[in-house]
């Protein structure tokens, strides 16, 4: 299973939680390999699913869904196995049972199932009432929750005191398990993979709008998701908005890209010159800026903090080359989504909520994933990136795939 169970219970403990219920697609996931479509196809609270996982070892965790969402719930990946459904329940047609498969007569039972509740609201109360929480502090998934939903969940749980909790989930997730990890391995291999082959193509005469599809082809073609393409080519204004633009020599060119695979984010950049050598002023800015990241990334361990990293990366740019440079972050967070808490790397910011550190400069801990990156952008020139994908160990850092950071003369071979 994906989930950090001991930080889990260890944090719930601390803040005096009889459970938590999960809400958004990333906290469902996480908490029992679920993967809903409902929530996709119904955006914005038109499907609600909830994981309720009660700190009591006695009562099982459970996972609550629309009837449509049953056939998903039975995949091998979803390790919660105790589900129940809202609504009205479905009758499938069985003319021969024992022609069922595993997974066929585990949708069977969901489906026949007797309903939690008429409503999202009702049975989520109702499943509360079950595993004996309705008289305690709940921490409650609120970002996936809609205000009308979650007031008539209060309504009827007047005993129990459910707290906006969604900054608890993220907390809980900042530490990554070693499957976790992995899995953002491999989404990081993939997106270097896409990149790679779009770059091979990027020559004089290509559209941007023609690399974007090539990125985008082979990121479907594994099965996973594009969530943001941003390029800038020198002639293009220096915006990250992909047009269609047609490359040509000696074109600055950078790329940004993420994606995500088995529910877990990538992002890489690239930076380069199309079809020509770099030139004197391109390579002093890509070299100064790896320099100020490349001291960063020696200094990331555990103990380390956001804001002396920060300092770290915009001293070494300085010195090696660009002395007026600045920036506004040294890259931010990565796992099940694009950025977590802490989010950005960067000069402290405050925080207000009860479950999290009431700043962003969090020292970094054994199982934290982050991106350290940093840009050099000149209106009306071009810009340069440089950016690595690390994991925090007991005794420093490593990298989630071989770095492959450079100044490329494109296409690349």
């Amino acid at each position: 299973m994906l989930f950090n169970k001991e930080r889990l219970l260890t944090l719930m403990d601390r803040h005096d939680l009889a459970g938590v219920v999960a809400a958004t697609q990333e906290n469902i996931f996480y908490l029992s390999g679920h993967a809903s479509w409902s929530q996709n196809g119904y955006r914005y609270g038109g499907s609600q699913v909830y994981v309720v996982y009660p700190r009591d070892p006695a009562q099982s965790p459970a996972l609550l869904i629309p009837s449509g969402d049953a056939a998903y719930a039975t995949l091998d990946e979803v390790w919660l196995k105790e589900a129940y459904i809202y609504g009205r329940p479905r009758k499938p047609v069985v003319p021969d049972p024992s022609k069922l498969g595993k997974e066929e007569k585990r949708t069977l039972e969901i489906t026949e199932s007797t309903p939690k509740g008429a409503t999202p609201e009702k049975a989520l109360a109702q499943l509360i009432k079950d595993k004996g929480m309705d008289r305690s502090r709940i921490g409650m998934d609120h970002f996936g929750i809609p205000l009308t939903i979650y007031q008539k969940i209060g309504s009827y749980l007047p005993d129990a005191k459910l707290l906006p909790a969604s900054m608890f989930f993220r907390y809980v997730r900042m530490i990554k398990t070693p499957e976790e990890i992995q899995r953002l391995r491999e989404s990081a291999e993939l997106n270097e993979r896409a990149i790679n082959t779009m770059l091979r193509a990027a020559k004089p005469g290509v559209k941007e709008s023609e690399l974007a599809g090539i990125y985008k082809g082979e990121v479907a073609r594994a099965g996973g998701q594009v969530f943001w393409m941003h390029m800038n080519i020198s002639r293009g204004g220096n915006s990250p908005v992909i047009k269609e633009n047609v490359l040509q020599k000696g074109d600055i060119f950078r790329i940004d890209m993420g994606c995500a695979i088995n529910g877990y984010n990538a992002d890489v950049c690239k930076s380069g010159c199309v079809g020509a050598e770099p030139s004197d002023e391109h390579r002093k800015r890509y070299n100064a800026v790896q320099t100020g990241v490349l001291k960063s990334v020696d200094k990331l361990r555990p103990g380390a903090l956001p804001q002396d990293l920060f300092d770290t990366m915009i001293a070494g740019v300085r010195a090696a080359g660009i002395p007026d440079y600045s920036n506004f972050f040294l890259g931010h967070t990565i796992g099940l989504e694009a950025r977590e808490f802490p989010f950005i790397l960067g000069p402290a910011e405050e925080v207000d909520d009860p479950f999290v550190p009431t700043t962003t400069n969090v020292p970094m801990e054994s199982g934290m994933t982050v991106n350290l990156e940093a840009s050099s952008q000149v209106m009306g020139w071009g810009s340069v990136q440089v950016e690595y994908t690390l994991a925090v160990t007991d005794n420093g850092h490593e990298h989630l795939i071989e770095p492959d950071q450079k100044l490329f003369t494109l296409p690349l071979n």
